[in-house]
């Protein structure tokens, strides 16, 4: 009788065991869940660079404006460090609706744009691995030097590593040349947007003609003129900004937008709510 009962507390403790594991492992799927829930796949994310001598602050009006109007619900930071190194920030997940990501360069003032094209291309490569599928590019004025490089740098249509671009908005952008070292950059522009007298400035961003004609991109181009006659925005003549018509061209697309008075003041347009207007428009296009 005792033999019996030792087998069956044997046995009642055995199916406990084997219970109390299946819970165990139960619970434990279960935690593994969410994390897959919360991984970011086919997100689309609108990217901002700020201008030379600038930060993120200078971006953060817009975004701002975008999550307020309900574009997005989120934004992110990133850092490029003194360095070069990049700093992510807060991982994308799916909760992220239209992600927003600010970047700031702490070497704000680096000229060298192919290495700024390493930085970029840096970026999106994280962005891609953050489940970014596609992404929206915003400059404003050398932040824009920043797009143009890192595009003519991934020109080679399907790298599946980086991101599609899928819209591309400029502000005050600068393609040939700034007012102060490249004078003659208010020269004419022929009917395809090409200067009559073109800069070095603009030469050198030839080889972005072949990336909009294999790649299909919106592409914005919103210049002010706070100057009226003088047709400049303080630091870059309007003629200079709308030399960007002659470098996109079909499948891509292109349309400017013009602002006046003094809200068109070169470092005003990424506080003007007309600019701000017009890009969640052409966003959500």
């Amino acid at each position: 009788m005792h033999k019996h009962s030792r087998i069956r507390n044997t046995a009642i403790i055995a199916l406990l065991l084997l219970i109390g594991y299946a819970v165990f492992q139960t619970f434990s799927a279960r935690e593994l869940v969410p994390n897959q829930k919360n991984k970011a796949t086919n997100q689309t994310a609108t990217v901002f660079f700020h201008g030379y001598g600038s930060s993120r602050n200078a971006e953060k009006s817009m975004a701002q404006y975008l999550i307020d109007h309900k574009y997005s619900n989120r934004r992110k930071d990133v850092t490029v460090l003194e360095n070069g190194q990049v700093d992510m920030g807060r991982k994308i997940t799916a909760s992220d609706q239209n992600p927003l990501v600010l970047v700031q360069f702490d070497n704000n003032k680096n000229q060298d744009f192919n290495q700024t094209a390493e930085w970029v291309k840096a970026i999106m490569t994280n962005l891609k691995k953050e489940g970014v599928s596609q992404v929206n590019l915003v400059g404003h004025s050398m932040g824009n030097m920043a797009i143009a490089f890192y595009l003519m740098k991934t020109a080679k249509a399907g790298d599946e590593s980086l991101p599609t671009v899928k819209k591309q908005i400029d502000l005050a952008g600068t393609y040939n040349g700034l007012m102060l070292t490249e004078p003659n950059s208010k020269s004419a522009l022929n009917d395809n947007g090409q200067p009559k007298e073109a800069m070095d400035y603009f030469n050198r961003l030839l080889p972005l003609r072949d990336y909009y004609q294999q790649h299909s991109i919106q592409v914005l181009n919103i210049y002010g003129n706070s100057q009226g006659a003088g047709q400049n925005d303080t630091t870059v003549y309007n003629n200079s900004s709308k030399s960007l018509k002659y470098f996109v061209q079909s499948p891509s697309t292109y349309q400017e937008k013009l602002i006046t008075g003094a809200d068109g003041q070169h470092s005003k347009l990424h506080e003007n709510k007309e600019v701000d207007q017009a890009m969640l428009a052409f966003l959500k296009e």
